[in-house]
């Protein structure tokens, strides 16, 4: 028998290590002194304290391990497992791999030029419950008054109804920038989706579900672009300058989120692209 200390040092894990899987169950001492209180362990515990790290270092957490050794996996199930854990290290591999492109991308700016006007970031967006119009706008010179109006549209169903307010956002489906016949979406977000169940929308007003998108490249504004017919357009060279950098394609019609108002002076607009690696 060996006290803990001394198991400590031929397992090669901390004291703390095996007092937390005593009390975690996954490995008991084999003696345990009544009168005080300590712990011995066996040489032929080297095996499980093997066993427990070699699942630990393929990624299990010591839930999955605790099960593992409780439940006596069969060969399949514990195949199945480890190639969930291999999935998992090939998902994390990618972000490490995106994560250093971004670095790479960024040193490259910073010796051509100072930091970009504009940070462009990746992420995931969710699916929303929208009231949207789809209009087309005869002018470009027009979307702006356009979009207000179609806006106040919407609020005033809104209010009429009741329904939570989330915020603004318009959608553009041309398939490229177009300065005539531009079809665009306004609508306000519903956040809670089962507010609106029962409601029937007044046209042009639709109830409708807005895809989630698993990767938008993201740009925030916050300088003044309020009012102004080509505010965003630094802020969309920039995306665009991120898609080409890191090799990726847009799949999808770009969204403007609205967040803030210029009454409160802190209008905020986020740009989203819906793209995907090439």
């Amino acid at each position: 028998m060996f006290r803990i200390g001394e198991f400590s040092q031929i397992g090669k894990v901390t004291i703390d290590t095996l007092r937390h899987y005593d009390a975690l169950g996954l490995l008991k001492p084999a003696k345990v002194d009544p009168a005080t209180g300590y712990r011995y362990y066996s040489a032929k515990q080297l095996q499980p304290l093997n066993r427990i790290l070699a699942l630990k270092e393929v990624g299990f957490s010591l839930d999955e391990i605790a099960r593992i050794l409780q439940e006596k996996l069969t060969d399949d199930e514990l195949r199945g497992m480890l190639k969930a854990q291999l999935v998992q290290a090939e998902s994390d591999l990618e972000a490490v791999q995106l994560r250093m492109e971004r670095i790479v991308t960024r040193l490259n700016h910073l010796k051509e030029s100072d930091m970009p006007a504009y940070e462009v970031t990746l992420k995931p967006v969710e699916a929303h419950t929208v009231a949207a119009i789809r209009e087309i706008v005869p002018e470009v010179e027009q979307v702006p008054q356009r979009c207000f109006a179609l806006f106040n549209m919407i609020a005033d169903w809104m209010k009429a109804n009741q329904l939570p307010f989330g915020p603004p956002l318009t959608t553009y489906y041309n398939e490229g920038y177009a300065r005539e016949n531009i079809d665009l979406e306004c609508a306000f977000i519903i956040p809670d989706q089962a507010a609106v169940d029962g409601i029937m929308p007044a046209e042009p007003i639709a109830i409708r579900q807005m895809e989630a998108i698993p990767h938008a490249a993201t740009a925030i504004v916050t300088d003044d672009f309020h009012g102004k017919l080509d505010g965003l357009s630094p802020a969309y060279n920039a995306i665009a300058q991120w898609i080409e950098d890191h090799n990726y394609q847009i799949v999808g019609p770009p969204r403007e989120f609205m967040h803030g108002s210029p009454e409160t002076g802190d209008l905020t607009a986020e740009i989203q692209f819906p793209v995907e690696k090439l």
